[in-house]
């Protein structure tokens, strides 16, 4: 295994700088990658790890297919769409959310409630996030790296926190793990309980902007992969005060976020010294009533 997937599975916090998502394999773009290990947040990957678009070692993935034809129904089925339309909205990439974004802030300033507004109301995700997860084969091989991790650690339960459709969540559930998934109470969210009720997969749900706590007052495992890049100041604050309420002394904090606004993703949040000092205390501080599990 790669380096580069290594790092999405190591319990330091890795944040990336300025990293982009491809618009699909198909298209050529090099796919944004999950942040390599880090000594801290804000810190650049080594240079002897593999660049943004390096392929991984090709190994056997015989769900593949099942799963990118098992979602294009199910987003077929939520959307009362096509197949068709499905895969040619989700080869159209990041460019319908970056266009939709775009236009949201020609429409005024950009501030918390109207960020956190955009985030629920937004259907892009559905399909943008599954053109990168299915169909970007770096991705893929991070995503099933991230499996195999679990399965050999065996956490009593996982929370992932702003994972969105449940790419990530639905399988570790499949798997036979007990997970929360964690969003806002959006379209996006809706869409992934959509689709564990159509499967029969056991997953719980935290509608966190409108829910004060999750079922599970702890937890061994925590995820934040690609949501903090996205949160104003004053909503992290709130959300990492949250989440360190959930850890126990041996809870682990795997966070990917990619900082900085770029032009495929000008809904990026830069890189502040206050970003920073949140990831700290995301990675490092205990509540009160932590204790030995």
């Amino acid at each position: 295994m790669s380096r580069l997937l290594c790092g999405a599975l190591v319990l330091a916090c890795a944040v990336g700088c300025r990293s982009d998502r491809a618009r699909g394999a198909s298209e050529g773009n090099a796919p944004r990658t999950t942040p390599a290990s880090a000594p801290g947040p804000g810190a650049q990957a080594p240079a002897s790890e593999a660049a943004p678009g390096d392929k991984p070692a090709a190994r056997p993935d015989p769900d593949l297919a099942r799963d990118q034809d098992e979602y294009i129904e199910d987003a077929a089925a939520f959307a009362h769409s096509t197949r068709e339309q499905v895969r040619a909205r989700m080869k159209l990439g990041s460019d319908p959310l970056k266009d939709e974004w775009n236009t949201w802030e020609k429409q005024g300033p950009m501030t918390p409630e109207r960020i956190t507004a955009f985030y629920k109301q937004t259907t892009n995700y559905i399909y943008e996030l599954a053109e990168w997860h299915l169909f970007v084969p770096s991705k893929r091989e991070s995503d099933l790296a991230l499996f195999d991790n679990m399965r050999a650690k065996q956490p009593r339960n996982i929370l992932d926190f702003g994972g969105g459709v449940g790419l990530l969540a639905i399988p570790l559930a499949r798997a036979g793990f007990d997970v929360t998934l964690a969003d806002l109470d959006s379209t996006t969210l809706r869409f992934a309980a959509f689709r564990a009720e159509r499967h029969n997969v056991k997953l719980k749900i935290w509608k966190s902007d409108v829910e004060p706590a999750p079922p599970d007052a702890k937890y061994d495992v925590i995820m934040c992969m690609d949501v903090l890049e996205h949160l104003p100041k004053d909503i992290l604050h709130d959300v990492v005060d949250k989440l360190v309420k959930l850890k126990h002394a041996g809870t682990r904090i795997i966070i990917s976020a990619p900082f900085g606004r770029t032009a495929v993703h000008p809904m990026h949040l830069d890189l502040s010294e206050d970003t920073k000092q949140q990831v700290r205390r995301l990675r490092d501080e205990l509540p009160p009533d932590a204790a030995a599990k």
